[in-house]
């Protein structure tokens, strides 16, 4: 889906002046050679005189409003009521759409140091070059689905044999992390209230039970034969 998108957004008119590329329209469910998107995209380079990192970034704007109109942008919109929750959908969602895509090579999304003004997302693919593409993409739907400007700060590229991993910093006006930290503090004080478990439910649940003091000393154990060859030692 990502090349066919990503194909279909180049003007074609530019087709011509790349050696080999006769195709005057793509198919969503084709698998192209990975080297067709970087000859069409250097094409339109050279035709334009238009920065290819510029190009790409137009490119994956223009996303959104391709998934629109093959109601993708449906699957989309239940990943997450924020935008953090959909950033770490994607993976899912990856994994879903290769059920229709088998062929897909998904990148990897996870974030982390989340806080009041935005958070640090890792992106790992197998493609080379895309890099702009995904921050286009990031900036229209943060903006589409969540009226969320995003500032991308590029932190750092690593290349480990077939492996880009990128890190980048989002920034942005992330309104409901404190909201979401209260609202996960009272429900945790709410379930402490209501719920008692006393540890002698707690051993019984649990078939095998050892229990160490602050000197890692086994002090109890519900495997009597275990626990008196081992109440001497100390663990550490």
């Amino acid at each position: 889906m990502y090349d066919y998108h990503y194909l279909s957004s180049l003007p074609m008119i530019y087709a011509p002046f790349v050696s080999g590329v006769t195709d005057d329209a793509f198919q969503m469910d084709k698998k192209y050679s990975e080297g067709l998107s970087h000859k069409l995209i250097w094409a339109c380079h050279d035709v334009t005189g238009d920065q290819v990192d510029e190009l790409m970034t137009n490119i994956g704007t223009s996303f959104y409003k391709f998934l629109t109109k093959y109601e993708f942008n449906k699957v989309l919109r239940v990943l997450g009521r924020t935008f953090p929750q959909f950033l770490n959908g994607l993976d899912n969602l990856h994994e879903y759409l290769r059920f229709t895509f088998p062929k897909l090579k998904p990148p990897s999304f996870y974030c982390e140091h989340e806080s009041r003004t935005g958070l640090t997302l890792h992106y790992r693919s197998k493609r080379r070059g895309f890099l702009h593409y995904v921050q286009g993409q990031i900036r229209n739907i943060a903006q589409e689905l969540f009226q969320t400007e995003v500032v991308i700060e590029l932190l750092d590229i690593e290349h480990d044999m077939n492996l880009e991993h990128v890190i980048m910093r989002l920034h942005f006006n992330n309104l409901d992390f404190n909201r979401q930290n209260t609202a996960y503090r009272n429900l945790n004080d709410s379930i402490l209230e209501k719920v008692k478990i006393t540890s002698d439910i707690f051993f019984d649940i649990f078939p095998f039970i050892i229990v160490f003091n602050r000197g890692m000393r086994i002090r109890f154990g519900n495997d009597s034969e275990f626990i008196e060859t081992e109440k001497n030692n100390t663990y550490t």
